[in-house]
């Protein structure tokens, strides 16, 4: 469950809206940790994987792009 400001999709519940009450990101099952920053969300799921999403002009997703 997520929320709070959503202006770069750092929520994951495929919307730009912000959320004031929890929402639940899209597609994510299997959660081992999640952490959030300021315009972009990680988790780490149990299969070891590592996914990113939200703002990544600074190349925060670790995705080699920005």
């Amino acid at each position: 469950m997520v929320w709070g400001s959503n202006n770069f999709g750092q929520l994951g519940d495929g919307t730009t809206v912000d959320r004031p009450t929890a929402v639940h990101s899209i597609g994510l099952s299997g959660i081992m940790t999640l952490s959030g920053g300021a315009r972009h969300s990680l988790a780490v799921k149990s299969n070891g994987s590592v996914w990113s999403w939200g703002d990544n002009s600074n190349g925060e997703l670790g995705d080699g792009t920005f």
